[in-house]
């Protein structure tokens, strides 16, 4: 068994999820200061700086430090941790770093059995709790049984399965590691926004596949007065964006490939598709319980309008509305390099069109090192 999770001392109960903390009292101004002291001192270290800050989330409780966030290493756990005890007026760190060397040793054992049973190698790396899986196999079979048994290690983020089936001479689809923020701003190309709600997981590999985005959108409909002319509708809805339409993601805001119109052409939200996550399924980080849905296959829907007799038929406007329009070929940043740097308002949204390349795993990382390791 490998230890993902250290914790200096858990005396005291606290939970990032349900943090509400204010700056009523003197207390929690003190609690504010600290923090913003803590990521002044992280900022100030140039190691930190390159390959962890981003990555690492501080919150003060009466003078407890909670760290949470994914690292590479042991090494830098230690220099986290030293930066941080200097300062003065801390009572206590509570460690809840995750190690991207331990996340690649508990997968690695767990591919191991498989290697075994199906005479195989698997080569792994992780890159702030993103696992890169590498090596060939026999048939389609193994390769989703490696990205399922990659994604059942509690703290992993997601899996990218670069691994080929012998003897088929395909053209892998690339696939992207995104994480949306919830309550993140997202632009539409007309400068439209809307807000994230949740996100859509695949739990076979933790990849975020759709958004549900909240917002006012417009949409052309008849109007008979006029003959053939149109009007512009808006109204507040809620709907299923496929996450490869990003074309550009900060911390702090999304951009979208298409206009807030052609919404018309995604399905609208309907809980009745989708499912929370067991209570014992680890949200990959920083996702809080309410965050994240499953999709349920159409057959699982159907039974469920069976079994449930105050389930009626779903709303026909869960379904798209028309065929999808073809989408367009498209650059995805995961995170921007010093995101708070980097201000782009709504109506340059369509001209930011340059991005940097992906690597060669197809994984991006907002720290200077992007390799992952194997």
């Amino acid at each position: 068994m490998f230890p993902l999770q250290t914790s200096i001392t858990d005396s005291d109960e606290y939970s990032r999820c349900n943090d509400q903390t204010t700056v009523a009292d003197p207390v929690q101004k003190t609690d504010a200061a600290l923090k913003e002291h803590i990521y002044h001192v992280l900022w100030k270290d140039e190691v930190i700086r390159g390959l962890e800050y981003d990555e690492i989330d501080v919150h003060v409780k009466n003078g407890v430090i909670f760290l949470y966030g994914h690292i590479v290493g042991t090494a830098s756990q230690s220099r986290v941790i030293n930066a941080i005890r200097a300062i003065p007026g801390i009572l206590r760190i509570e460690n809840n770093l995750v190690i991207d060397d331990e996340l690649t040793l508990a997968v690695a054992a767990s591919l191991g059995k498989l290697e075994h049973t199906y005479d195989c190698k698997f080569f792994t790396g992780t890159s702030h709790g993103v696992v890169s899986i590498n090596g060939i196999v026999r048939d389609e079979h193994v390769k989703l049984l490696a990205e399922e048994r990659a994604a059942g290690i509690p703290n992993v983020r997601g899996v990218i399965n670069n691994v080929q089936v012998s003897g088929i001479d395909s053209v892998m689809p690339e696939r992207h590691f995104l994480l949306p923020v919830i309550g993140q701003t997202i632009y539409f190309l007309d400068g439209v926004s809307g807000t994230v709600k949740q996100v859509i997981i695949d739990p076979n590999n933790r990849l975020v596949t759709q958004l549900i985005i909240q917002g006012r959108f417009s949409k052309q409909k008849p109007n008979p007065k006029v003959g053939t002319k149109n009007q512009t509708e808006i109204s507040e809805k809620t709907v299923v964006i496929p996450v490869n339409l990003i074309r550009y993601l900060t911390k702090s805001s999304g951009f979208l490939t298409i206009k807030s119109m052609d919404t018309t052409q995604y399905q609208d939200f309907n809980p009745l598709y989708f499912t929370s996550p067991q209570p014992d399924w680890t949200l990959p980080y920083p996702y809080c319980p309410g965050d994240v849905l499953f999709k349920i296959e159409a057959g699982e829907t159907e039974d469920q309008k069976m079994v449930d007799p105050d389930i009626v038929q779903i709303n026909i406007s869960a379904q798209p509305t028309s065929t999808k329009a073809p989408e367009m070929p498209v650059d995805i940043i995961a995170t921007w390099e010093d995101d708070g740097g980097q201000i782009i308002e709504p109506v340059e949204a369509e001209a930011v069109m340059a991005v940097p390349e992906i690597n060669a795993t197809g994984v991006y990382s907002s720290h200077v090192n992007d390799s992952l390791g194997g």
